[in-house]
């Protein structure tokens, strides 16, 4: 990224990603979960994956705000944090609701794209 925009070999990189217009690999990691949560949500995932995630409204009769949201595993160790079993409800619950309820696929990578790239 220095060399592409002439930068300074000791400038920061996150501001010539975003300038650029490119994912750092955390947002490609984001990206990635974000497609597969889209997937599970909207039941477009083999069966094997039926019953990954669960919303709090399927543990708990109570209305609240979060009653729609993926309820995020327990983790005892650090490691378990990087599964798709947390990080997956973790995003998902993260993203803008204008983005989960959009109803096509090639609309949500768009919009997922937009809003990583800010």
């Amino acid at each position: 990224m220095r060399a592409i925009t002439n930068s300074d070999y000791r400038a920061h990189s996150a501001p010539l990603f975003s300038k650029l217009k490119i994912l750092d690999i955390y947002q490609i990691n984001t990206f990635q979960i974000a497609k597969f949560m889209y997937c599970y949500h909207n039941n477009l995932l083999p069966p094997l994956f039926f019953n990954l995630f669960f919303t709090n409204s399927q543990i708990h009769d109570y209305n609240t705000r979060t009653a729609n949201n993926y309820r995020v595993h327990h983790c005892r160790t650090n490691l378990k944090k990087f599964t798709i079993l947390y990080q997956g409800p973790k995003i998902w619950n993260s993203l803008p609701v204008r983005i989960t309820f959009l109803s096509s696929f090639p609309n949500f990578k768009k919009k997922l794209l937009e809003f990583l790239v800010k």
